[in-house]
């Protein structure tokens, strides 16, 4: 989704959204849902974003993959300057000074933030371009709205007492126990986004050894994902396990679907899923100042 669109063709989505909302028979609510859609960030969502405890972003390395970070620092981390821009203030990092989030953005200025609240399930997006700005980095908006509550799971935020033990590298665990997921992704132009996936444990499936299949549930009709992946099939998988700080990262490559009858009962009903192929794996740490405990599942998960 690129903002400029809307002088050319009059819509705030770029041709694979357009396309994907076209295949399905969801324009009109795309639409709709469209016009929450801004280049400022103003009222309530300038203190929610500024008292945030950690944030996702997506990146794009040298080779033009795509890789979802989380990242997490003490107070004033990252805050709103202005109603056009983010100020990230890397000395007051508290999460992995190695993440690979960091030598990205010396490489390719476009990232996409996602800050999402586990415990009243409330997110907010923020699409732009990041720059360095003396000792800090300054981030200017190019899209900025909310998202629906929807298949977040409660939970609690805790203060952090983690034991030091060797990071769990049993991928088959990490997805078959995952009932979240965030997902980076990139439209034709190279403009980043990362969304949130949730669902049951288990709500992520196994095609091939290599291969996740992951429903797309009813949302807001505007399938920035799925539209930027019917452009650019790069991806980028973040699972986190939110008791201990330890992620799962993986990129690749995905192969969408939109209308399988034979998989509306996975799906939700919608017949829409996508297909991940994973080509590189990484493991890590990145949580330290704090954890969660499940409060309860997301009452819209199938």
């Amino acid at each position: 989704m690129n903002l400029n669109l809307i002088l050319m063709t009059g819509s705030v989505f770029h041709e694979g959204e357009l396309y994907v909302q076209q295949s399905v028979g969801e324009e009109y609510f795309a639409m709709r849902n469209g016009a929450i859609i801004r280049d400022t960030i103003a009222g309530g969502a300038v203190n929610f974003i500024d008292n945030q405890k950690f944030f996702l972003a997506a990146s794009e390395d040298s080779g033009g993959n795509l890789w979802t970070s989380i990242l997490s620092g003490n107070t004033g981390f990252l805050s709103v300057s202005d109603m056009h821009h983010l100020i990230l203030n890397p000395d007051l990092l508290t999460s992995d000074t190695e993440d690979i989030f960091w030598k990205n953005i010396h490489q390719n200025v476009s990232v996409g933030l996602l800050f999402i609240d586990l415990t009243t399930r409330r997110r907010f997006r923020v699409n732009g371009k990041i720059s360095a700005e003396e000792k800090q980095w300054k981030i200017e908006i190019d899209q900025a709205y909310p998202n629906c509550p929807k298949y977040i799971q409660k939970r609690e935020i805790t203060v952090a007492d983690h034991t030091v033990n060797p990071v769990s590298k049993d991928l088959q665990k990490w997805i078959d126990s995952a009932d979240t997921v965030f997902v980076a992704s990139s439209d034709s132009d190279g403009n980043l986004d990362v969304s949130h996936r949730g669902g049951k444990p288990g709500f992520i499936a196994w095609d091939r050894k290599t291969i996740l299949r992951i429903p797309d549930y009813q949302g807001n009709s505007m399938f920035n994902t799925l539209g930027n992946f019917h452009e650019n099939p790069k991806a980028g998988l973040l699972f986190v396990d939110f008791s201990n700080g330890e992620t799962l990262k993986l990129t690749g490559t995905v192969d969408i679907h939109l209308n399988e009858e034979s998989a509306d009962t996975f799906t939700g009903g919608t017949g829409r899923f996508w297909d991940f192929h994973i080509e590189k794996i990484t493991f890590g740490k990145s949580l330290e100042n704090f954890s969660t405990r499940l409060v309860d599942y997301s009452p819209y998960n199938p």
